[in-house]
């Protein structure tokens, strides 16, 4: 059998104003510690495993101090989103089962601050500083219900940095979404996470469909010092 071994040129960046640092899921229900019933007790291992808290602090740290667009992509659900009659798939149902990322209304924010919809505390300083961009939410995995596509057009971006604590479902979704939408993508393999099933393991399901498909599988240390190679 062949065995695939081929890497594209590795992307470089260009100007600063044409990349934006794309996150998903900066939010307390995947990356707040708590004993279990949140998404964060499937991820607890891998995150802590490669600091993946401590990697996207410094991703978004270093994009805030550098001035490139930051792109917020969060996850929640509101009461009518129960209307939904078709089968959600076995993550859907298992996220539906434990109240996942739940908020009242589209408008009211009764009840969000500190929710597991929340974003996450540490990081309230990058994402509210009123230069990044948090989009509507994204409702299943990938961006094609919300305005992540939107917000980059309209900056004219055309780099991405991408990551998130959900590396093999959301963020992946992500990532095909924007390539599909003609972006050049590189995604950072120590700032993500991934649960474990009887498959076998999320985190390498997504490496491997990284590899596949984005322009570049960077770490954290080699994205900041790129980001500041071209500040």
């Amino acid at each position: 059998m062949l065995e695939f071994t081929h890497r594209n040129p590795e992307m470089k960046l260009g100007e600063k104003r044409r990349v934006a640092l794309v996150l998903a899921d900066i939010q307390n229900e995947f990356l707040e510690e708590k004993e279990s019933g949140t998404y964060y007790a499937l991820i607890e291992d891998a995150l802590k495993k490669r600091d993946v808290v401590g990697n996207l602090k410094r991703l978004l740290k270093t994009a805030q101090e550098l001035g490139y667009f930051i792109v917020h992509s969060p996850h929640w659900y509101y009461p009518t989103d129960r209307q939904w009659t078709v089968p959600p798939g076995p993550i859907g149902h298992y996220l539906g089962g434990i109240g996942f990322c739940g908020r009242k209304d589209p408008v009211d924010l009764e009840g969000f601050e500190g929710s597991r919809a929340d974003y996450y505390e540490p990081f309230k300083k990058y994402l509210l500083d009123g230069h990044t961009c948090n989009t509507s939410p994204h409702k299943v995995f990938g961006c094609e219900s919300n305005d992540v596509i939107k917000q980059l057009r309209m900056r004219r971006v055309e780099q991405v940095i991408m990551a998130g604590p959900v590396a093999n479902i959301c963020l992946e979704s992500h990532m095909r979404d924007v390539i599909e939408a003609g972006f050049e993508v590189a995604m950072v393999r120590d700032a993500v996470a991934a649960g474990v099933n009887e498959e076998g393991d999320g985190y390498t399901a997504a490496m491997v469909n990284y590899r596949f498909m984005a322009n570049a599988v960077w770490t954290t240390e080699e994205a900041v010092q790129r980001m500041k190679a071209v500040a």
